[in-house]
């Protein structure tokens, strides 16, 4: 047997396991990635710039990616939330934060992976609808955050 007929190598361990109803959704998220280009910053930009590309390969891998980008509310009060994409060469999620404050009690962070899928696993755990509403409503402030560890030789 050679490596093109193993199934364990080969296009599942480059490819994202999802579905056409999923792609259609990553769409989505492209666009809420795109509304937001026209206010952000030059680091922002490059930041949007490789998960733009690496959301737009999708359901393919992009080797040396290593991206977090994040919609992010205003800080009122010491409370704001924020709605990451993270995608590297092996992992998409999609995710969701807050950070409560009360001066009486002190803070308290809540984070959680709404949407996540492995390279070459076997399908996505949550679903991209739980995440988008969210992302929306937070990305309507304008403000985006990022971090960039892609290994631009591998891009």
């Amino acid at each position: 047997m050679n490596e093109e007929d193993d199934p364990s190598e080969g296009a599942d361990a480059g490819r994202f396991p999802l579905s056409i109803d999923d792609i259609t959704k990553v769409e989505e998220v492209i666009n809420l990635v795109r509304d937001q280009l026209r206010n952000m910053r030059p680091a922002h930009l490059r930041a949007a710039a490789s998960i733009l590309l690496a959301l737009e390969r999708l359901p393919a891998t992009t080797a040396g990616m290593q991206v977090t980008f994040s919609f992010q509310q205003r800080n009122i009060d010491g409370n704001f939330s924020w709605a990451d994409i993270t995608v590297s060469e092996d992992n998409f999620s999609l995710g969701l934060g807050e950070h409560f404050y009360d001066p009486t009690v002190g803070g308290d962070t809540e984070t959680r992976i709404v949407f996540e899928t492995q390279a070459g696993g076997n399908g996505p755990e949550g679903n991209i609808d739980d995440w988008l509403p969210v992302a929306n409503v937070i990305a309507t402030d304008g403000l985006v955050s990022a971090e960039e560890n892609s290994d631009w030789e591998a891009l």
